[in-house]
């Protein structure tokens, strides 16, 4: 569930954030997130489809959380 919303968002920042997201599922997968995943740095040998903990842009929304907390950085 965690990484379906994840890649949801990274399907959305990398066509231009064209669809509306529900930030209901974002809130439950980026809870999910900080049970099951270190915080900062994550071992780069790891199988996970994420990297180390990024630091959140100013004012984002809950999906900009769960990315930054995945290792993602939005394009814009």
């Amino acid at each position: 569930m965690m990484e379906a919303v994840t890649h949801t968002w990274d399907l959305s920042e990398a066509l231009g954030r064209p669809l509306e997201l529900d930030p209901e599922l974002a809130g439950f997968a980026l809870a999910i997130a900080h049970r099951v995943l270190p915080e900062g740095e994550r071992e780069d040998d790891t199988e996970l489809p994420f990297g180390s903990v990024v630091p959140t842009p100013e004012g984002a929304d809950t999906y900009g959380q769960l990315a930054a907390y995945l290792g993602r950085r939005p394009l814009s």
